[in-house]
């Protein structure tokens, strides 16, 4: 396999400014991809577009919320119009999810599923043409473990189970135009967002672990490379799950 597997490939990240998503975007331009970082903090985002050029990529950063259909559809036009067809994404961007569901408000619980449904319905909606103009595409949804855990809110494991049922539809459709459709349900990986919790809670879940130790960005990376790359082809609507042995779906 070449060292470069992605190259002459055009790829975008959403969420990329941080975690999974930063991860995502370097391991992309180190592979060879032209790599798009959105996010809705336009100066983090931009430090990631930064640190691929100064590794020798090239790289482009987009302040935009997913959940701004208008503002997706203008940026993917624009940079479809400069770069050429994008032919990797990477569904990525998320906000947690906190409360028991007696206390969530209806607007806690729609900004959830905005951001992670919503918003991969606006990016992928935006980014498929390019694909179907060139015959091919890969389409990575970041989904998580909490899915088959119910660990975590309802409104997130909500959210996190929808872009399973995105997955595995788009791809039945899409599949014969050459574009593959997966996701990757990750265990806990240490990103600010697991960071943020209670240290007993962070521990609680450390514990629970198989390997011993939370899963790093960089392993959700390669993971997504991996979906991207050459190896992918024969993956269609399947849920990957780099989780440390927390769960073992089947």
């Amino acid at each position: 396999m070449p060292d470069r597997p992605l190259e002459g490939r055009v790829a975008l990240v959403t969420g990329a400014a941080s975690g999974i998503g930063r991860a995502t975007a370097l391991r992309l331009g180190a592979d060879g991809a032209q790599v798009g970082c959105l996010d809705r903090d336009a100066t983090g985002a931009e430090v990631v577009a930064g640190a691929i050029r100064e590794d020798g990529g090239r790289a482009t950063s987009f302040g935009v919320d997913v959940t701004d259909a208008d503002g997706v559809q203008q940026a993917v036009s624009d940079w479809v119009e400069e770069v050429g067809p994008i032919g990797i994404l990477v569904n990525n961007a998320g906000v947690p999810g906190a409360g028991r569901f007696s206390d969530v408000t209806f607007e806690e619980w729609r900004r959830v599923l905005d951001v992670h449904v919503d918003g991969a319905f606006h990016v992928t909606k935006a980014v498929l043409p390019s694909m179907t103009e060139r015959g091919w595409g890969r389409i990575v949804n970041i989904s998580s473990e909490s899915v088959w855990l119910g660990n975590q809110s309802v409104q997130y494991v909500t959210a996190k189970a929808a872009l399973l049922g995105f997955t595995r539809a788009l791809a039945y459709q899409v599949a014969p135009l050459g574009i593959r459709v997966n996701a990757i349900a990750p265990g806990p990986v240490d990103t600010p967002m697991l960071r943020d919790n209670d240290p007993s809670a962070i521990e609680a879940e450390r514990a629970a672990v198989r390997i011993g130790r939370f899963l790093a960005p960089d392993e959700i990376a390669a993971t997504v490379a991996f979906l991207a790359g050459p190896g992918g082809d024969a993956y269609v609507g399947q849920v990957l799950s780099p989780n440390g042995g927390t769960v073992f779906p089947g």
